[in-house]
């Protein structure tokens, strides 16, 4: 089951690009969580950079794998992790 929440439909402008919208850094987020960590089951949500992650995943080194994972992506300012094992 997919999961893309977004909670307003707002931007953000990054440092030294273009401006991503919070549909565009979810949507990125999510597909990123799949690919890197085989994850479907994590819901994201995003509100002008800031990503809120939740859901169970299998193993605790999963959880701080999936928070490192959106850290990275660009335009994420902020990351909440509700994730658990």
């Amino acid at each position: 089951m997919d999961y893309l929440t977004v909670s307003s439909p707002t931007a953000v402008a990054l440092p030294s690009g273009p401006i991503i919208s919070d549909v565009e850094l979810a949507h990125k987020a999510k597909n990123l969580l799949g690919w890197k960590i085989r994850y479907n089951s994590i819901r994201v949500e995003a509100n002008k950079g800031h990503v809120i992650l939740t859901g169970k995943v299998d193993w605790p080194s999963d959880i701080a794998a999936a928070e490192q994972t959106i850290r990275k992506l660009r335009g994420v300012l902020s990351v909440t992790n509700r994730i658990v094992a």
